[in-house]
């Protein structure tokens, strides 16, 4: 199945990252740029948030509500998909996702791996019309089936990834 190993490259993607951090020191983690830009830490803590908002904070999976997904809401996840393979800056779209610091990397990966335990529970459970349920919520793209929330993810943590691969040259 297309989801199955969607989401197992999530996770491989998801390890591999957080994998890569493990030899930096904390003040490297903790670095920022300049004033105002996100530390290595930020972003992962970003990404984690991020995930959980569109899951809808990791709900019991009874709980999630399908939503209409009108042709306009179509046309949005299209534009948001563009502008995070694009490497556009955007602000980020809701103020759950912005990191607020403080979390050491082994905290980020304990917040992130619950996010990832739970998708693979709840894909695992689904038949093929609850695959299909647009259960999820981005705040630009609108309701979300899993693929789609998953798909999102991919993109998402892959420009974060290049964003922290030049965090790291630029302070090394």
């Amino acid at each position: 199945m297309k989801l199955d190993r969607r989401i197992r490259d999530l996770a491989r993607t998801r390890a591999a990252l957080l994998d890569s951090l493990q030899g930096l020191s904390p003040d490297q983690l903790a670095a920022t740029p300049r004033p105002g830009k996100w530390s290595i830490l930020e972003i992962v803590e970003h990404i984690a948030l991020a995930e959980r908002e569109v899951l809808q904070g990791l709900p019991d999976p009874a709980l999630l509500v399908e939503r209409p997904r009108r042709p306009r809401h179509r046309v949005r996840y299209l534009i948001v998909l563009s502008v995070l393979k694009s490497r556009i800056p955007v602000r980020v779209p809701s103020r759950t996702m912005v990191p607020k610091g403080g979390r050491s990397l082994g905290e980020l990966r304990q917040l992130w791996d619950e996010s990832q335990e739970w998708l693979q529970a709840y894909a695992g459970q689904l038949d093929s019309r609850g695959l299909r349920r647009a259960v999820f919520v981005h705040p630009v793209a609108g309701p979300l089936t899993l693929e789609q929330a998953v798909r999102m993810n991919q993109i998402h943590i892959a420009g974060h990834a290049r964003q922290i691969e030049a965090l790291r040259r630029l302070l090394s």
